[in-house]
Protein backbone atom coordinates (compact mmCIF):
# COMPACT_ATOMS: atom_id res chain seq x y z
CA UNK A 1 0.00 0.00 0.00
CA UNK A 2 2.88 2.51 -0.40
CA UNK A 3 5.64 3.06 -2.88
CA UNK A 4 8.83 1.00 -2.12
CA UNK A 5 11.76 2.65 0.23
CA UNK A 6 14.93 4.89 -1.68
CA UNK A 7 17.46 2.39 -2.24
CA UNK A 8 20.23 3.52 0.22
CA UNK A 9 24.24 3.89 0.08
CA UNK A 10 26.57 1.43 1.29
CA UNK A 11 29.56 3.14 2.46
CA UNK A 12 31.55 2.34 -0.55
CA UNK A 13 28.63 1.75 -3.10
CA UNK A 14 27.44 5.22 -5.05
CA UNK A 15 23.95 5.43 -4.94
CA UNK A 16 23.31 5.14 -8.25
CA UNK A 17 25.01 1.55 -8.53
CA UNK A 18 23.33 -0.37 -11.04
CA UNK A 19 22.94 -3.71 -8.61
CA UNK A 20 21.13 -1.33 -5.52
CA UNK A 21 18.79 -0.15 -8.27
CA UNK A 22 17.77 -3.75 -9.38
CA UNK A 23 16.85 -4.28 -5.09
CA UNK A 24 13.78 -1.64 -5.56
CA UNK A 25 11.46 -3.63 -7.64
CA UNK A 26 12.02 -6.40 -5.45
CA UNK A 27 11.29 -4.44 -2.69
CA UNK A 28 8.43 -2.76 -3.71
CA UNK A 29 7.00 -6.23 -4.87
CA UNK A 30 7.69 -7.49 -1.06
CA UNK A 31 5.77 -4.69 0.24
CA UNK A 32 2.93 -5.17 -1.89
CA UNK A 33 2.38 -8.82 -0.81
CA UNK A 34 3.20 -8.04 2.54
CA UNK A 35 0.32 -4.98 2.61
CA UNK A 36 -2.09 -7.84 0.94
CA UNK A 37 -1.46 -10.38 3.66
CA UNK A 38 -2.02 -7.36 6.09
CA UNK A 39 -5.49 -6.82 4.23
CA UNK A 40 -6.58 -10.68 4.26
CA UNK A 41 -5.82 -10.96 7.74
CA UNK A 42 -7.78 -7.85 8.68
CA UNK A 43 -10.59 -8.98 6.53
CA UNK A 44 -10.83 -12.61 8.15
CA UNK A 45 -10.80 -10.73 11.91
CA UNK A 46 -13.85 -8.63 10.61
CA UNK A 47 -15.77 -11.42 9.42
CA UNK A 48 -15.21 -13.39 12.33
CA UNK A 49 -15.89 -10.41 14.78
CA UNK A 50 -19.60 -9.41 12.80
CA UNK A 51 -20.71 -13.41 12.62
CA UNK A 52 -20.01 -12.89 16.60
CA UNK A 53 -21.85 -9.93 17.09
CA UNK A 54 -24.38 -11.04 14.80
CA UNK A 55 -25.27 -15.25 13.96
CA UNK A 56 -22.52 -17.85 12.60
CA UNK A 57 -25.46 -18.79 9.86
CA UNK A 58 -24.77 -15.55 8.48
CA UNK A 59 -20.76 -16.49 8.62
CA UNK A 60 -20.57 -16.87 4.69
CA UNK A 61 -22.31 -13.67 3.69
CA UNK A 62 -20.05 -11.97 6.33
CA UNK A 63 -16.41 -13.02 5.02
CA UNK A 64 -17.83 -12.49 1.19
CA UNK A 65 -18.56 -9.38 2.07
CA UNK A 66 -15.58 -8.17 4.36
CA UNK A 67 -13.30 -9.64 1.57
CA UNK A 68 -15.08 -7.74 -1.03
CA UNK A 69 -14.95 -4.30 0.56
CA UNK A 70 -11.42 -4.75 2.12
CA UNK A 71 -9.78 -6.30 -1.26
CA UNK A 72 -11.40 -3.39 -3.51
CA UNK A 73 -9.74 -0.77 -0.58
CA UNK A 74 -6.49 -2.37 -0.88
CA UNK A 75 -6.87 -2.47 -4.60
CA UNK A 76 -7.74 1.32 -4.78
CA UNK A 77 -5.52 2.37 -2.68
CA UNK A 78 -2.19 0.54 -4.24
CA UNK A 79 -2.93 1.76 -7.40
CA UNK A 80 -3.25 5.39 -6.17
CA UNK A 81 0.27 4.84 -4.55
CA UNK A 82 1.58 3.42 -7.39
CA UNK A 83 0.27 6.05 -9.91
CA UNK A 84 0.57 9.59 -7.53
CA UNK A 85 3.46 8.41 -5.63
CA UNK A 86 2.57 10.76 -2.64
CA UNK A 87 4.82 12.08 -0.15
CA UNK A 88 3.00 14.22 2.11
CA UNK A 89 0.74 13.24 4.94
CA UNK A 90 -2.37 14.95 3.52
CA UNK A 91 -2.30 13.21 0.40
CA UNK A 92 -1.60 9.61 1.97
CA UNK A 93 -4.55 10.51 4.04
CA UNK A 94 -6.69 11.44 0.72
CA UNK A 95 -5.92 8.65 -1.06
CA UNK A 96 -6.97 6.23 2.02
CA UNK A 97 -10.24 8.10 1.98
CA UNK A 98 -10.80 7.54 -1.78
CA UNK A 99 -9.94 4.35 -1.34
CA UNK A 100 -12.72 3.70 1.59
CA UNK A 101 -15.31 5.52 -0.43
CA UNK A 102 -14.84 3.68 -3.56
CA UNK A 103 -13.87 0.11 -1.87
CA UNK A 104 -17.72 0.58 0.59
CA UNK A 105 -19.50 1.44 -2.67
CA UNK A 106 -17.90 -1.04 -5.49
CA UNK A 107 -17.85 -3.58 -2.66
CA UNK A 108 -21.44 -3.24 -0.76
CA UNK A 109 -22.47 -4.13 -4.72
CA UNK A 110 -19.67 -6.36 -5.87
CA UNK A 111 -20.41 -8.87 -2.96
CA UNK A 112 -24.27 -9.36 -3.23
CA UNK A 113 -22.99 -10.18 -7.02
CA UNK A 114 -20.25 -13.14 -5.58
CA UNK A 115 -23.04 -14.49 -2.86
CA UNK A 116 -25.89 -14.96 -5.78
CA UNK A 117 -23.58 -16.35 -8.50
CA UNK A 118 -21.31 -18.58 -6.61
CA UNK A 119 -23.31 -19.71 -3.31
CA UNK A 120 -26.75 -18.99 -4.43
CA UNK A 121 -27.66 -16.42 -1.74
CA UNK A 122 -29.73 -13.82 -2.33
CA UNK A 123 -29.12 -10.56 -0.46
CA UNK A 124 -31.99 -8.87 0.97
CA UNK A 125 -32.41 -4.95 0.39
CA UNK A 126 -32.77 -2.58 1.37
CA UNK A 127 -33.54 -4.20 4.89
CA UNK A 128 -29.93 -5.20 5.58
CA UNK A 129 -28.61 -2.54 3.63
CA UNK A 130 -28.24 -0.03 5.96
CA UNK A 131 -26.72 -2.22 8.89
CA UNK A 132 -24.23 -3.43 6.53
CA UNK A 133 -23.36 -0.37 4.74
CA UNK A 134 -22.14 1.12 8.56
CA UNK A 135 -20.39 -1.87 9.44
CA UNK A 136 -18.60 -2.12 6.26
CA UNK A 137 -17.60 1.84 6.73
CA UNK A 138 -16.84 1.29 10.21
CA UNK A 139 -14.67 -2.12 9.34
CA UNK A 140 -13.25 0.00 6.89
CA UNK A 141 -12.54 2.90 8.52
CA UNK A 142 -10.69 0.98 11.34
CA UNK A 143 -8.74 -1.04 8.33
CA UNK A 144 -7.98 1.90 6.65
CA UNK A 145 -6.32 4.02 9.59
CA UNK A 146 -4.47 1.10 10.45
CA UNK A 147 -2.65 0.81 7.08
CA UNK A 148 -2.80 4.83 6.55
CA UNK A 149 -0.88 4.69 10.24
CA UNK A 150 1.63 2.12 8.71
CA UNK A 151 2.64 3.83 5.83
CA UNK A 152 3.17 7.02 7.49
CA UNK A 153 5.63 5.36 9.61
CA UNK A 154 7.37 3.86 6.36
CA UNK A 155 7.26 6.99 4.86
CA UNK A 156 9.06 8.78 8.12
CA UNK A 157 11.90 6.37 7.68
CA UNK A 158 12.48 6.48 4.72
CA UNK A 159 12.75 10.33 5.27
CA UNK A 160 14.99 9.36 8.14
CA UNK A 161 17.08 7.74 5.27
CA UNK A 162 17.50 9.99 2.84
CA UNK A 163 18.39 12.08 6.04
CA UNK A 164 21.40 9.67 6.72
CA UNK A 165 22.37 9.40 3.02
CA UNK A 166 22.54 13.13 2.60
CA UNK A 167 24.48 13.57 5.86
CA UNK A 168 26.97 11.19 4.63
CA UNK A 169 27.49 12.46 1.20
CA UNK A 170 28.53 15.55 2.92
CA UNK A 171 30.85 13.95 5.73
CA UNK A 172 32.85 12.36 2.82
CA UNK A 173 33.27 15.26 0.83
CA UNK A 174 34.58 16.80 4.27
CA UNK A 175 36.62 13.48 4.77
CA UNK A 176 38.04 13.15 0.93
CA UNK A 177 38.36 17.45 1.93
CA UNK A 178 40.76 16.38 5.13
CA UNK A 179 42.34 13.61 3.16
CA UNK A 180 43.76 16.02 0.18
CA UNK A 181 44.38 18.39 3.01
CA UNK A 182 46.90 15.69 4.57
CA UNK A 183 48.22 14.93 1.59
CA UNK A 184 49.17 18.21 0.74
CA UNK A 185 50.87 18.60 4.20
CA UNK A 186 52.36 15.60 3.79
CA UNK A 187 54.23 15.32 0.14
CA UNK A 188 55.87 18.99 0.20
CA UNK A 189 57.72 18.61 3.26
CA UNK A 190 58.55 14.79 2.42
CA UNK A 191 59.30 16.13 -1.10
CA UNK A 192 61.82 18.64 0.29
CA UNK A 193 63.63 16.29 2.90
CA UNK A 194 64.03 13.93 0.25
CA UNK A 195 65.33 16.55 -2.59
CA UNK A 196 67.93 18.09 0.11
CA UNK A 197 69.12 14.57 1.06
CA UNK A 198 69.55 14.13 -2.91
CA UNK A 199 71.50 17.36 -3.06
CA UNK A 200 73.56 16.53 0.04
CA UNK A 201 74.71 12.63 -1.58
CA UNK A 202 75.39 13.72 -5.26
CA UNK A 203 78.97 14.56 -4.95
CA UNK A 204 79.94 12.32 -1.51
CA UNK A 205 77.97 9.27 -2.89
CA UNK A 206 76.29 9.70 -6.16
CA UNK A 207 75.11 6.35 -6.35
CA UNK A 208 73.40 6.50 -3.41
CA UNK A 209 71.72 9.90 -4.22
CA UNK A 210 70.70 8.53 -7.53
CA UNK A 211 68.63 5.53 -5.85
CA UNK A 212 67.21 8.05 -3.97
CA UNK A 213 65.91 10.05 -6.41
CA UNK A 214 64.76 6.92 -8.59
CA UNK A 215 62.35 6.12 -5.16
CA UNK A 216 61.24 9.64 -5.28
CA UNK A 217 60.60 9.49 -8.98
CA UNK A 218 58.44 5.93 -8.13
CA UNK A 219 56.93 7.70 -5.07
CA UNK A 220 55.72 10.60 -7.13
CA UNK A 221 54.61 8.69 -10.23
CA UNK A 222 52.47 6.13 -7.98
CA UNK A 223 51.27 9.12 -5.75
CA UNK A 224 49.98 11.41 -8.55
CA UNK A 225 48.28 7.70 -10.33
CA UNK A 226 46.21 7.61 -7.67
CA UNK A 227 44.81 11.22 -6.43
CA UNK A 228 41.57 10.90 -8.63
CA UNK A 229 40.05 7.39 -7.97
CA UNK A 230 37.99 6.68 -4.93
CA UNK A 231 39.64 3.22 -4.66
CA UNK A 232 43.73 1.91 -6.04
CA UNK A 233 44.73 -1.60 -6.32
CA UNK A 234 46.35 -2.60 -2.89
CA UNK A 235 49.26 -3.35 -5.08
CA UNK A 236 49.83 0.55 -5.74
CA UNK A 237 49.75 1.10 -2.23
CA UNK A 238 52.35 -1.00 -1.38
CA UNK A 239 54.50 0.36 -4.73
CA UNK A 240 54.19 3.39 -3.12
CA UNK A 241 54.96 2.38 0.49
CA UNK A 242 58.09 0.74 -0.82
CA UNK A 243 59.38 3.35 -2.41
CA UNK A 244 58.74 6.04 0.71
CA UNK A 245 60.44 3.20 2.86
CA UNK A 246 63.35 3.17 0.64
CA UNK A 247 64.16 6.43 0.80
CA UNK A 248 64.21 6.69 4.59
CA UNK A 249 66.16 3.59 4.35
CA UNK A 250 69.19 5.65 2.96
CA UNK A 251 68.26 8.90 5.45
CA UNK A 252 68.61 6.24 8.22
CA UNK A 253 71.00 3.53 7.17
CA UNK A 254 71.18 0.61 9.12
CA UNK A 255 69.00 1.84 11.88
CA UNK A 256 65.96 0.72 9.80
CA UNK A 257 64.81 -3.06 8.43
CA UNK A 258 62.20 -3.38 6.06
CA UNK A 259 60.20 -6.46 5.65
CA UNK A 260 56.94 -6.24 3.49
CA UNK A 261 54.44 -9.87 3.21
CA UNK A 262 51.93 -9.40 1.37
CA UNK A 263 50.43 -12.38 -0.86
CA UNK A 264 50.39 -11.29 -4.61
CA UNK A 265 46.60 -12.36 -4.60
CA UNK A 266 45.91 -9.82 -1.77
CA UNK A 267 47.85 -7.20 -3.95
CA UNK A 268 45.11 -7.33 -6.64
CA UNK A 269 42.71 -6.09 -4.31
CA UNK A 270 40.97 -2.93 -4.55
CA UNK A 271 42.00 -0.76 -1.83
CA UNK A 272 41.24 3.04 -0.66
CA UNK A 273 44.29 5.24 -1.08
CA UNK A 274 45.98 7.11 2.26
CA UNK A 275 45.12 4.39 4.99
CA UNK A 276 48.54 2.51 4.95
CA UNK A 277 50.68 5.34 4.13
CA UNK A 278 49.91 7.51 7.46
CA UNK A 279 50.71 4.51 9.78
CA UNK A 280 53.58 3.61 8.47
CA UNK A 281 54.96 7.38 9.03
CA UNK A 282 53.49 7.24 12.61
CA UNK A 283 55.44 4.23 12.91
CA UNK A 284 58.51 5.85 11.64
CA UNK A 285 58.32 9.44 13.24
CA UNK A 286 57.10 7.99 16.38
CA UNK A 287 58.77 4.83 16.88
CA UNK A 288 61.97 4.19 14.96
CA UNK A 289 63.33 7.49 13.96
CA UNK A 290 63.85 8.62 17.87
CA UNK A 291 65.19 5.28 19.11
CA UNK A 292 69.19 5.10 18.48
CA UNK A 293 69.46 1.89 17.38
CA UNK A 294 66.08 2.08 15.25
CA UNK A 295 64.49 -1.22 14.33
CA UNK A 296 62.02 -3.09 12.14
CA UNK A 297 59.13 -2.34 10.53
CA UNK A 298 56.94 -5.19 9.37
CA UNK A 299 53.66 -4.77 6.87
CA UNK A 300 51.91 -8.06 6.31
CA UNK A 301 48.49 -9.02 4.60
CA UNK A 302 46.05 -12.04 5.00
CA UNK A 303 42.42 -12.56 4.04
CA UNK A 304 40.06 -14.59 6.62
CA UNK A 305 36.37 -14.78 6.07
CA UNK A 306 36.27 -11.73 3.23
CA UNK A 307 37.77 -9.74 5.72
CA UNK A 308 41.47 -8.58 5.06
CA UNK A 309 44.20 -7.59 7.78
CA UNK A 310 46.68 -5.15 6.80
CA UNK A 311 49.12 -4.80 9.72
CA UNK A 312 52.08 -1.85 10.29
CA UNK A 313 54.34 -2.94 13.24
CA UNK A 314 57.46 -1.54 14.11
CA UNK A 315 59.97 -2.47 17.09
CA UNK A 316 60.36 1.18 18.27
CA UNK A 317 59.79 3.60 21.41
CA UNK A 318 56.74 1.71 21.56
CA UNK A 319 53.04 3.87 22.98
CA UNK A 320 54.58 6.34 25.00
CA UNK A 321 55.86 8.07 21.82
CA UNK A 322 53.28 6.76 19.29
CA UNK A 323 50.24 8.46 21.59
CA UNK A 324 51.32 11.95 19.95
CA UNK A 325 49.97 10.57 16.52
CA UNK A 326 47.51 13.27 15.57
CA UNK A 327 45.88 14.09 12.34
CA UNK A 328 47.33 11.07 10.08
CA UNK A 329 45.52 8.61 12.61
CA UNK A 330 42.14 10.44 12.90
CA UNK A 331 42.13 10.50 9.44
CA UNK A 332 42.05 6.95 9.23
CA UNK A 333 39.52 6.28 11.39
CA UNK A 334 37.24 8.27 10.59
CA UNK A 335 37.66 7.19 6.40
CA UNK A 336 37.22 3.49 7.90
CA UNK A 337 34.49 4.34 9.46
CA UNK A 338 32.84 6.19 6.59
CA UNK A 339 33.66 3.58 3.72
CA UNK A 340 32.78 0.11 5.75
CA UNK A 341 30.72 1.73 9.43
CA UNK A 342 31.29 -0.85 11.84
CA UNK A 343 32.94 -3.73 9.71
CA UNK A 344 36.06 -1.55 8.83
CA UNK A 345 38.45 -1.03 12.05
CA UNK A 346 41.87 0.45 12.86
CA UNK A 347 43.00 -1.53 16.16
CA UNK A 348 46.45 -0.53 17.61
CA UNK A 349 47.83 -2.55 20.37
CA UNK A 350 51.39 -3.23 21.79
CA UNK A 351 53.69 -5.30 19.50
CA UNK A 352 55.42 -7.52 22.20
CA UNK A 353 58.66 -7.16 23.07
CA UNK A 354 58.89 -3.76 21.54
CA UNK A 355 57.19 -1.39 19.11
CA UNK A 356 53.42 -0.67 18.02
CA UNK A 357 51.18 -3.01 15.78
CA UNK A 358 48.67 -1.15 13.86
CA UNK A 359 45.86 -3.49 12.42
CA UNK A 360 43.74 -2.28 9.45
CA UNK A 361 40.17 -4.67 9.25
CA UNK A 362 38.01 -3.77 5.94
CA UNK A 363 35.70 -6.44 4.55
CA UNK A 364 36.53 -7.77 0.84
CA UNK A 365 32.97 -7.88 -0.54
CA UNK A 366 32.36 -3.67 -0.38
CA UNK A 367 36.26 -2.92 -1.81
Amino acid sequence: MMKAMKKSIEPIKSISDPATEQTVPVQARKRILVDLLYTIIVCIVIALLITVLTSSKYIVVNFVMSFSVGLVIYLIAISLHTVLKPRQPLHVAFIYLTALCGGVLIGMNMGPWILQNYFSINMIWPNNYLRFVMISVVAGSVATYFFYSLVRIRHSREMIEEERISRMAVEKDVLEAKLKMLQAQIEPHFLFNTLSNVVSLIDTQPATGKAMLLDLTKYLRTSLSRTLPDKTMLNQEIEMIEAYLNIQKIRMNERLNIKIDVPAILRQQSFPPMLLQPLVENALKHGLEPKVEGGQILISATKENNIMRIEVADTGMGFSDFNKAGVGIANVRERLALLFGEKGSLTIEENKPQGVRAIIEVPTDEL
